[in-house]
Order: structure tokens, then C-alpha cells, then sequence
């Protein structure tokens, strides 16, 4: 069962006029003065949004909306946010399901002194491996509440994903090949996913990353963001060694990068 509430008390005066319009049944005005609050970062307004995405009040009924507005909450710190982000993963709503990433929010909870998340922490660790237990243990440890920037020595999962500060990020404006991608280079058959991820673990490595997370959220959950090390913009790298494309569809920042790698044949296109 999801969690999701809409806050009664509000210290901004447009999120208590949206309170008010929401009580009165209201909701399309409500929604006009929740909206620019929540994009704004008020954390009570991103709650009401996920409240009216999840039961469809004044919009249309969406998951996936629900689940966005309730991350947004979620990274601001609040722990009845952070539960309901947990069931979100825990049950596959609205993005894909993660047992780790559900137990992670669930441990961020619950060392807020929640007790209803304290109290499932166990059968929630039960769907884990003893070792994924315990990474996302340590996520915690360097975990605050959404700020300007993050930093600190990065892990990286994948091509465009990497964990910064005991976050999730998405590097923004790119599509690396997944792991297990396969590709023929120059007559040969490679992994052009591992690859990838190697090659940003190569631009890395050593370094201190700095990102500046998005409001907006990837399919898989991680928070897209611009990345640098060492003040040398990662999506940039990604796509000028020809192991990402641009998402062009995101954004255009980087198409002109990636035409260029093209005609290089650098990296994934060094293809027959």
C-alpha cells in the first residue's frame, strides 16, 4: 500500500492557497498553484502533486508522474516521502522494480527515526543479497538532502550512470550502450556496453566528480545531471570518444559532438 498524502500545512502562501483549493474540490486551481511550487522545490507542493498523479485528481492518473513528484520530495529529505518512493521501487509502479534502491530509501527513512520504515527494514533486507545490503548501507552514510552540487569519488554503473555522494545520476544528454550491448568493431565482435562503462570509468578515474542534479528523472530512477571531473563535462567525454550518443531528444548540446565522433570513427563507430 502506497503512502502518498496530501500535507495539511503549508509556509508558503501559494501552497496553501493550493491546499485550500484542494480541499474545496478545486483542483485545477489547486494544480495552478501547486505546479510552480513544486518545480520550485517546495517540498509539501511535490507531495500534493504525486497525490493528485496517483489518484488522478485534477489529472490525469499516472504512475510514472506520481512516482517523479514523489523522487522530488524524497531528495529534499522527507521521510514520508522517501517511504513512499520505497513502496514505488518495491512494487514497480511507475518505474522499473529495484529491491536495493527501495531498501536504500527505506534505510533513509528510517534513520530519520520513522518508525513504520524502521519497523520493515528486516523483510525489505531479506530480498537482498548479504553484500547489496550492505552497499546500500554505505550509501547512506554520505547521503544529504538535495543541494546546489554534489561531489566526491564516483562508482560508476554503467555508461551514463554513477553514483556520486550516495546518489543515483544520470549523466545527462547522452544514451551509452547498456552492458551486454554487443557491437562489431573493425571485424570483431565486442561488448560494446562494458566498453562504455570502461570508458567512463576511465574519465573518472582519480578524480573528484562534480554534479549538478536536474529536477527531472530517468526511466530507471536516477536523477539526470551534469557531471564534471575535474572540470571537464563527462557527457561531453562520453560522446567526443564515441562511447555514448547524444540524446538529442533531451537535449542538443551534444549532436554536434557526436557527428563529429561519427565521422572519426571513434569508438562504437569504428564499425565495418
Amino acid at each position: 500500500m502506497l503512502f502518498l498524502v496530501l500535507p495539511v500545512f503549508a509556509a508558503r502562501a501559494d501552497v496553501a492557497d493550493g491546499v485550500r483549493a484542494y480541499d474545496a474540490g478545486w483542483y485545477e486551481e489547486a494544480l495552478a498553484e501547486f505546479l510552480p511550487a513544486a518545480e520550485a522545490g517546495d517540498v509539501q507542493a511535490q507531495m500534493a502533486l504525486a497525490s493528485m498523479y496517483q489518484v488522478g485528481e485534477g489529472v490525469a492518473q499516472s504512475d510514472r508522474e506520481a512516482f517523479r513528484w514523489t523522487r522530488a520530495a524524497a531528495e529534499r529529505g522527507d521521510p514520508v516521502a522517501q517511504i513512499n518512493l520505497s513502496q514505488f521501487l518495491a512494487a514497480g509502479r511507475g518505474v522499473a522494480r529495484d529491491a536495493a534502491e527501495s531498501y536504500f530509501w527505506l534505510l533513509l527513512a528510517a534513520n530519520q527515526g520513522n518508525d513504520w520504515a524502521s519497523a520493515r527494514l528486516e523483510p525489505a533486507a531479506a530480498r537482498l543479497t548479504a553484500a547489496d545490503a550492505e552497499n546500500e548501507k554505505a550509501r547512506t552514510a554520505n547521503w544529504s538532502p538535495l543541494g546546489d552540487d554534489l561531489s566526491g569519488s564516483p562508482r560508476v554503473i554503467d555508461g551514463q550512470t554513477l553514483i556520486v555522494d550516495g546518489r543515483r545520476l544520470r549523466l545527462e544528454g547522452i544514451q551509452a550502450p547498456p552492458p551486454g550491448t554487443r557491437c562489431r568493431l573493425r571485424g570483431n565482435d565486442h561488448d560494446c556496453g562494458r566498453i562504455s562503462t570502461t570508458a567512463l570509468m576511465d574519465l573518472t578515474a582519480g578524480a573528484t566528480v562534480t554534479c549538478r542534479p536536474r529536477e527531472a528523472v530517468a526511466a530507471d530512477g536516477s536523477r539526470y545531471a551534469r557531471c564534471r571531473a575535474g572540470g571537464y563535462d563527462l557527457s561531453e567525454g562520453m560522446v567526443y570518444t564515441g562511447w555514448a550518443e547524444a540524446d538529442a531528444a533531451q537535449m542538443e548540446r551534444y549532436s554536434g559532438l557526436e557527428t563529429e565522433a561519427r565521422s572519426a570513427r571513434r569508438g562504437m563507430w569504428r564499425r565495418d
